[in-house]
């Protein structure tokens, strides 16, 4: 199991370093401070008794330059624990660094603006965006959004222009059924009404079939897209990094991560977008192909060429 806020002397540990010392889940050992640490300001030289809660695995993607880069030396604990081995307690003890996280719908520019307005000494603290911590994977995100939009827009353009040219070609082919409905007494509103009925007889079929098929087939073609991003990203990266002498630790793998997987699904509200336009698209498509065929008399209609 993960640590939660309730945690005090639990810790995680690298599934490697468990084997090597013959430890599981469960398992009790003494943490103790380390007097030669340039962060033990306080020289504490305290003993913590912490029990093992869960294992974690991952591995350096890089080489290291120092055994502390390993993410098998690394282990993972409460506050109270790691607040205990530098003798402090929660509320006494240096944070070096604190991750917040913000809701996806807030812009994080203006939630960093209102945090300045706060009575903190900015001077004594940093606030960093997490596009300089992750920046591949920032540029990543940026890119499957930015080719998301084009192709959502450009697939709505495709459809509508295809469709609109089917309505058209429907319509031209339909010259003499009109000539003949028109030539019953049956009145051109009505004539016009079936083909709203016609029409809403195909397409409602249509956008549920398209809901369904759009579900399958967004997993496919999103890992393909992610593909193309992930490739074209780590290029930009390489070329950007290739001057500087990186480490190997968990920093610097998260500076060089990237999307590897996509759950691709449908929003209800994009599907909406869908048939809201492709219905206004196809009503003004209907409208243009039937207006200049009603205003014409069955003679003529039945003397024009398809």
């Amino acid at each position: 199991k993960h640590l939660n806020s309730n945690d005090k002397h639990q810790i995680l540990m690298h599934k490697d370093l468990a084997k090597k010392n013959h430890l599981k889940v469960g398992d009790k050992l003494l943490l103790r401070s380390n007097i030669y640490d340039a962060d033990n300001e306080k020289g504490a030289d305290e003993t913590v008794e912490v029990t093992i809660k869960g294992l974690f695995d991952g591995h350096n993607q890089g080489g290291v330059t120092a055994a502390q880069e390993l993410y098998e030396n690394n282990l993972i604990t409460d506050l109270d624990t790691a607040a205990k081995v530098y003798g402090n307690t929660e509320k006494t003890a240096v944070y070096q660094d604190a991750t917040f996280f913000v809701k996806g719908n807030k812009d994080l520019d203006q939630v960093i603006k209102n945090l300045r307005k706060l009575d903190i000494n900015w001077n004594e603290y940093v606030l960093v965006k997490s596009t300089s911590n992750y920046p591949a994977l920032q540029k990543s995100i940026r890119g499957m959004y930015s080719v998301a939009n084009k192709m959502f827009i450009g697939s709505l353009i495709f459809a509508g222009i295809v469709v609109t040219l089917l309505l058209f070609m429907w319509m031209n082919a339909r010259r003499k059924e009109i000539a003949i409905l028109m030539a019953l007494g049956i009145s051109k509103m009505k004539i016009f009404i079936q083909f709203v009925l016609e029409l809403c007889m195909v397409t409602i079929p249509a956008y549920i079939f398209a809901y369904f098929i759009a579900g399958k087939t967004a997993s496919s073609l999103g890992t393909k897209v992610l593909n193309n991003v992930s490739t074209g990203v780590a290029k930009e990266i390489a070329k950007e990094s290739a001057s500087n002498q990186l480490g190997g630790g968990a920093e610097v793998d998260g500076f060089n991560k990237m999307l590897t997987h996509i759950d691709a699904t449908v929003e209800p509200k994009y599907m909406m977008y869908v048939i809201i336009f492709m219905s206004i698209v196809m009503l003004i498509a209907l409208v243009v192909s039937t207006t200049h065929l009603l205003n014409k008399n069955c003679k003529e209609l039945m003397n024009e060429e398809e």
